[in-house]
C-alpha cells in the first residue's frame, strides 16, 4: 500500500495465556491492539496467574505500556485488552499504561495487583478505561491533564489540550496505609467522565488542581466533570476539587475516614475563583452541582463548600463533626465558607436533602449541626431539608448581628 509511516501502520497483536516478564513495552505507530487471553486472576489471592500475565521487572520506574508518539502526531485507537498486571516489583513512581497524546484509545478487562501508578493520559482525547480492577493501589490510579501554559489566548486550536477521558466500571482499592490517590485531574483537560467507579481506601478519590501558569482567567483548568453513581469509600478525602469549572454529580456514596478526614467533599479556589459582579465577568473556576447521593464520616463538616453557584439537592448528609463533645462544640454538617478558598460563595441552593444521621451507619452518641452559611456568603436559599436529628437547623452567621442577609432559609 502506497503511504510512509505512520499512515496504514497497526495492526493486531494476539498474546496467549502464560506469564510474561517485561519491563516496557513501546507502541511505535497507531492503530494498535494488542489482544491477551484473559485477566489473569492476579488480584483474587490466589495468584494462580490464568489467562495472560504480565510481570513487572524489579524495581521499574518506567512505563510497562507506552505509547512512544508525541503532541503532533495524535495516534489513534491503542487497545490493550484482557489481560493480568502483576505490578509488585515495580518501583516507586512506575507507570503500567501511558497513552498519552493518543485519540479513541481503550484499555479494558485488565486485573491489576499492586501498581504504582495505572493509566496517564496528557493530551488525549476520547479515550477510555473500563470493567478493570485494582488491588494496592499505591501511587496515582488514573492521572488526566493538559498545559495551556503556551497556548495564550487561543485555547480553542491548542493542542495542548485533553479532551475527554472517560472511566466506566472499574474498581481502584488503595494499598494499607491510606496512601493512594485514584484520580488527580488537573490543568488543561476538559471533560472527564465516570461512571459506576469505586475507589477504596485512598488518601484521595479524586483531586482536582490547576497552575496558575495556565491563565485565561481560569477557562484553561479542569472542566466539565459528569460523575454518574461513583463509590469513593474509606477515604482521607473523598473529593478535593480546587479551581474546577462546572462539574455535575449524580447519586453515589461518599465515605470518609472517620476523624482522619476533615472534610469528606471540600470544594474550593486556589488559584482562579471569584464570582461575577456587575463590574467583573467574574472566574471560570466556579460551579458545582451534586444531586442525590450519599455523604458521611468525617471529623469536620462531611461538606466544605468554598464557590460561587452550586446547588445540593435530594441527597443524604451524616454522621459529621465526630470530635464534637457536645452539641455546642457541632461543626455543621454543610459549611458554605470562604475559608481555605479565594472565592466567596454568592450564590447557591442547598434543598430536600435529609442531614445528619443515617439508619445503620450512625455511631450514637455524637453532636453535629445541620448547614451553616459563613461571613460573607450571600443569595444562598435553604430550604426543605429535614434537621430534625441534628443538634442544631441552619444557621446563617454571613452578617453581623443586626444587619440584614440575603439569604433565605426555610
Amino acid at each position: 500500500m502506497s503511504g510512509q509511516s505512520p499512515w496504514r501502520s497497526g495492526g493486531e497483536l494476539y498474546v496467549p495465556a502464560g506469564a510474561i516478564v517485561l519491563s516496557q513495552v513501546n507502541i511505535p505507530c497507531n492503530g494498535v491492539h494488542i489482544r491477551n487471553a484473559g485477566n489473569g486472576d492476579v488480584n483474587s489471592g490466589n495468584l494462580d496467574y490464568r489467562g495472560t500475565v504480565y510481570i513487572s521487572t524489579p524495581n521499574n520506574t518506567g512505563t510497562m505500556f507506552k505509547y512512544s508518539s508525541t503532541n503532533a502526531d495524535y495516534g489513534t485507537g491503542f487497545t490493550f485488552e484482557h489481560a493480568g498486571i502483576d505490578a509488585t516489583n515495580m518501583g516507586v513512581g512506575g507507570t503500567v499504561f501511558d497513552i498519552s497524546w493518543t485519540q479513541h484509545s481503550t484499555i479494558r478487562d485488565v486485573s491489576l495487583l499492586n501498581p504504582y501508578n495505572i493509566l496517564k493520559d496528557e493530551g488525549g482525547a476520547a479515550n477510555l478505561f473500563e470493567d478493570s480492577v485494582t488491588l494496592g493501589l499505591r501511587g496515582t490510579g488514573v492521572e488526566f491533564w493538559g498545559d495551556a501554559s503556551q497556548c495564550g489566548s487561543n485555547l480553542a486550536g491548542c493542542n495542548k489540550r485533553a479532551d475527554l477521558l472517560r472511566v466506566v466500571r472499574v474498581n481502584m482499592n488503595g494499598a494499607a496505609g491510606h496512601v493512594a490517590r485514584c484520580f488527580f485531574w488537573h490543568d488543561f483537560a476538559q471533560s472527564l467522565d465516570l461512571s459506576n467507579t469505586i475507589c477504596e481506601s485512598a488518601a484521595v478519590g479524586l483531586q482536582t488542581s490547576c497552575d496558575p501558569s495556565m491563565g485565561n482567567n481560569g477557562e484553561a483548568c479542569p472542566a466539565f466533570g459528569r460523575f454518574y453513581d461513583p463509590e469513593f469509600e474509606d477515604c482521607t478525602s473523598c473529593m478535593d476539587i480546587a479551581d474546577a469549572q462546572d462539574l455535575e454529580g449524580h447519586g453515589g456514596y461518599m465515605l470518609g475516614q472517620g476523624t482522619a478526614s476533615a472534610n469528606v467533599v471540600h470544594i474550593y479556589t486556589k488559584n482562579f475563583g471569584g464570582p461575577a459582579t456587575a463590574s467583573a465577568m467574574g472566574s471560570y473556576t466556579e460551579a458545582f452541582r451534586w444531586i442525590g447521593g450519599r455523604f458521611g464520616n468525617s471529623g469536620g463538616p462531611v461538606i466544605s463548600m468554598g464557590v460561587s453557584e452550586f446547588i445540593l439537592s435530594g441527597g443524604h448528609y451524616f454522621s459529621a463533626s465526630l470530635s464534637a463533645k457536645s452539641a455546642s462544640s457541632a461543626l455543621p454538617t454543610i459549611d458554605v465558607t470562604s475559608e481555605g478558598s479565594t472565592t466567596t460563595p454568592v450564590r447557591g441552593i442547598i434543598a430536600d436533602n435529609i442531614m445528619c444521621v443515617a439508619s445503620g451507619q450512625q455511631p450514637l452518641g455524637i453532636h453535629q449541626g445541620s448547614i451553616a452559611l459563613e461571613s460573607g456568603v450571600a443569595h444562598v436559599h435553604v430550604h426543605d431539608n429535614d434537621v430534625s436529628m441534628c443538634a442544631s437547623g441552619p444557621v446563617d452567621n454571613s452578617v453581623p448581628s443586626g444587619q440584614t442577609s440575603s439569604n433565605a432559609l426555610h
